[in-house]
């Protein structure tokens, strides 16, 4: 149903819409595609605020050994 907490997620509502007779399935897509669009620039806005961001690239063979000497690291700080 339409009020379900599941509803907020990107892209449910601009289906439901579409499902319900509301739009069209090319304008569902459209602002299912805008809603994507803007929640990862939130997203991004977000994770530039975090001073303590690390990155780590997910095509590097090394990224996991990486990501566990980092979260050791934390963990004993």
């Amino acid at each position: 149903n339409a009020e379900c907490p599941a509803m907020r997620a990107v892209g449910y509502r601009q289906l439901w819409r579409f499902l319900d007779g509301q739009i069209d399935l090319e304008t569902a897509i459209a602002q299912g595609q805008a809603a994507t669009r803007q929640l990862a620039k939130r997203q991004l806005t977000w994770l530039r605020s975090e001073s303590e961001l690390r990155r780590f690239d997910p095509l590097d063979n090394a990224t996991a050994d990486a990501i566990s000497t980092e979260l050791a690291r934390k963990l004993n700080e």
